[in-house]
């Protein structure tokens, strides 16, 4: 593909020459090398690939200060763009239609333009008439543009023609986006008489624009005002003698946010929390909304956004997972610590609302709200008596002892590895609670101990107790912060406020941390979502979108973030297995969300450094497998089952019939070939020995902060922190908020996917300290 794009622009190349002198208007500022300063149709077609969002332009025409009228209207879109000029005074009337196409993504483009006057304006020369217009533009560093345009001429009556035209022309930037230099040539198609002009935008204030152009026989000088969604540019020309000749000027409307002069300060942002969920979802006919990791950079960007006074968090319900209220906590206490306000507003909740909501700097409740900061429990069932008794024997094996999944079938009580292993998992996490909102709120551990033995608090007791400040309707938070403050406030919901943000106006190869989004059970093929499952990410799918991201122009580093439980075996290791390619070409990060435990651990441990929440609960390096037996069933239901083998293990498959004890021995085999491969890829990538790791595997599962101490991750942070480390590691200037591209995008199926459910072909793991249930395709299970 890169080859015929290649030998596409070199063939429009042997066209090209420079630029133009075609009748209507004139840009004031044709710079070939920069069209965005002006109008890319009336410069340089190929400047809308630059365009970023559907615009609006009118424009207008001035002489001797005098205001002669809107001649002029445009609407453009990233690729294309269309125009009409008219003025009735010499009976011409001109419309283009411009296209560009992207030869590399932000760094070489062409563009082709049509122009054709109206036909039916009988009095003017140029009636009929039409030309094409062809362009370039080539920036392959981030201070360096360079245009290239051909405009042909027009065939008129006598000898009036007008010529075919040249231009080339390019661009720097030595101080990034606040100083441009151009610099252009132009010629005709004789190339004997050239004509050479420079020019220069300073952009000293965000959304002002101050421009000045100069050729052997005129000036020019303009300025171009931002306001958000709205623009208005204004530039004036000089005759050979320096004199005020004309002047032009746009009004422009923008779809997407752009600079803004006049952009206000001292808002407060305000969000609700609920389910982050690590995918993007769209909701049926409605808009996409944003993933977790999305929520993150906005807080993150929020942090160092002086134009934001602080936050607003309404908890209506869900904080999200643990480890996830982790995430959005430490950005808060990142934003309270640039010298931002945070304030909470409570109907009620739980242990992990409570923990978020603890870093405030005020904290209201509703009057009929609650808190129930009650510390941590784990409750399992047990599924052996019952399966007994309709004739159903469980025959599963685990290769660890503390591999408890398949014991809520096989067994029918908790048994003593599961019940260390899940007390110390809750030990670990409530100490991380108890810290948290200790640190937050001023109170003490024993405080915090009797209110966590004491039950929920009602609203009153809770400001009694000191866990709260105040009581108040969600409508009243606003005026308590403006009577705190001694002024008024302005809010902006986190949607308007994402909405606002312009788009980066960056040259040159787009570098970007690409982050990949892995979360569900692990299973072969495509993702999508089974009952009763839930979410699945198939193997292919994330090895096609790590493949993917890792292909575009400009990813200097992928983070991988996973949620996952775990599944399949084979899929986990063909996950490990690209992740561990990838990185011989990139740096691979790992992010761990809520879970990353078994085959969601075995893929992260091929990755250059793991991060994880001090939350997370991660490990579980571990094998089970077996199969149900349904022959009892079908004793009791009177239905009788013949078996005919050819060998010992033939049927060893059977759904009828347990394992003999020669096909157990050889499973066990099978499954320690398994294990020992899992054991001997962690230590591989975590640079232990295999007895290290069975020391602390064996299907045993642990906190996030439990893993760091004995060695299976690297860092404790969220996602932002696992992109900031991905860009210092490449070089990127982490204080400039490296750019992030989030895989897979919305229009990706991701979870999406009709049911699909066979009782006969499933096994059942359970994670007792999640209390999830799921059901797999027969196999190995990390």
């Amino acid at each position: 593909m890169r080859i015929s794009n290649i030998s596409l622009m070199l063939l429009i190349l042997s066209s090209l020459g420079g630029a133009y002198t075609a009748p209507g208007p004139v840009e004031v500022f044709n710079w070939v090398a920069y069209p965005e300063a002006g109008n890319p149709e009336l410069v340089n077609p190929a400047g809308f690939s630059f365009v970023n969002s559907l615009r609006l332009r009118l424009g207008m025409a001035a002489s001797d200060s005098v205001f002669e009228g809107f001649d002029r209207i445009s609407i453009a879109f990233p690729g294309a763009g269309l125009s009409g000029w008219w003025d009735d005074d010499v009976s011409m009337r001109k419309f283009t239609f411009s296209t560009s196409m992207d030869i590399f993504e932000n760094t070489a483009s062409i563009g082709i333009g049509y122009t054709w006057f109206d036909p039916t304006v009988k009095t003017s020369p140029y009636s009929g008439k039409n030309f094409y217009t062809l362009g370039m533009i080539v920036r392959p560093l981030e201070w360096f543009s360079f245009g290239l345009v051909r405009r042909g001429g027009v065939d008129l009556p006598g000898d009036t023609d007008v010529e075919t035209a040249y231009r080339a022309g390019f661009a720097i930037r030595p101080l990034g986006e606040d100083l441009t230099i151009v610099a252009d040539l132009e010629t005709g198609t004789q190339f004997e008489n050239y004509s050479f002009s420079a020019g220069a935008e300073v952009r000293p204030l965000e959304g002002l624009a101050i421009r000045v152009d100069a050729g052997e026989d005129y000036l020019s000088l303009g300025l171009e005002a931002g306001f958000g969604n709205a623009a208005l540019s204004y530039g004036a020309i000089t005759d050979d003698d320096y004199s005020y000749s004309s002047s032009r000027g746009d009004i422009t409307f923008n779809a997407g946010p752009g600079p803004n002069l006049l952009a206000p300060s001292g808002l407060f942002v305000r969000f609700e929390t609920g389910e982050f969920d690590e995918l993007r979802q769209r909701v049926f006919l409605g808009s996409v909304q944003p993933c977790f990791t999305e929520t993150a950079l906005l807080l993150d960007r929020i942090a160092s956004d002086n134009s934001i006074a602080g936050v607003i968090i309404d908890i209506e319900g869900s904080a999200g997972s643990l480890a996830q209220a982790e995430e959005v906590r430490n950005l808060l206490q990142r934003i309270k610590g640039s010298g931002k306000k945070i304030y909470f507003y409570l109907e009620g909740g739980g242990n992990a609302e409570y923990y978020l909501a603890s870093c405030g700097s005020r904290i209201w409740i509703h009057p009929n709200g609650s808190i129930s900061f009650t510390g941590l429990a784990s409750e399992a069932f047990f599924l052996r008596e019952f399966l007994d008794r309709f004739g159903i024997y469980p025959d599963l094996l685990h290769i660890g002892e503390y591999k408890s999944a398949s014991d809520m079938l096989t067994r029918s009580e908790m048994s003593d590895a599961q019940r260390r292993a899940t007390t110390d998992l809750l030990e670990s996490l409530q100490r991380e609670l108890t810290a948290g909102v200790a640190n937050g709120t001023g109170l003490e551990p024993a405080q915090l101990h009797v209110i966590m033995n004491t039950g929920s608090y009602t609203a009153g007791r809770a400001v009694t107790a000191g866990m709260v400040h105040g009581i108040c309707y969600q409508d009243e938070v606003e005026e308590r912060i403006s009577d705190e403050l001694g002024a008024g406030i302005s809010v902006i919901s986190m949607e308007n406020y994402a909405a606002s943000l312009p788009a980066d106006d960056e040259w040159g190869p787009d570098s970007h941390i690409a982050v990949v989004v892995a979360t569900g059970f692990i299973n072969r093929g495509a993702s999508g979502s089974s009952f009763p499952l839930g979410r699945v990410m198939g193997s292919e799918t994330v090895c096609d979108l790590l493949r993917e991201a890792a292909s575009q122009t400009g990813v200097q580093a992928i983070v991988l973030r996973i949620d996952s439980p775990g599944g399949d075996a084979l899929a986990s290791a063909d996950l490990h297995h690209a992740v561990e390619r990838i990185r011989r070409e990139i740096p691979v990060i790992v992010s761990m969300g809520d879970v990353a435990a078994s085959g969601g651990y075995h893929m992260a441990c091929g990755a250059d450094r793991i991060f994880a929440d001090r939350m997370t609960v991660t490990g579980s390096i571990g094998i089970i497998t077996g199969k149900f037996s349904f022959g009892g069933l079908m004793d009791s239901l009177g239905i009788n089952t013949e078996e005919i083998s050819t060998g010992p293990m033939s049927a060893m498959s059977s759904p009828f019939r347990p394992y003999t004890d020669a096909q157990r021995g050889r499973l066990f085999d099978l499954m320690e070939d398994s294990y020992n491969l899992f054991v001997e890829t962690v230590a591989l990538g975590r640079d232990m020995t295999a007895e290290e790791v069975d020391s602390i595997g064996r299907g045993r599962i642990w906190s996030g902060s439990d893993a760091l101490e004995i060695g299976i991750i690297d860092e404790c942070g969220g996602v932002i922190d696992a992109v900031n480390y991905a860009a210092s590691l490449t070089g990127m200037d982490i204080d400039e908020e490296p750019e992030v591209r989030i895989y897979p995008t919305p229009s990706f199926p991701g979870n999406l996917a009709f049911p699909g459910f066979g009782v006969s072909e499933y096994l059942v793991e359970f994670l007792g300290s999640d209390q999830v249930l799921y059901l797999m395709q027969p196999g190995s299970i990390d």
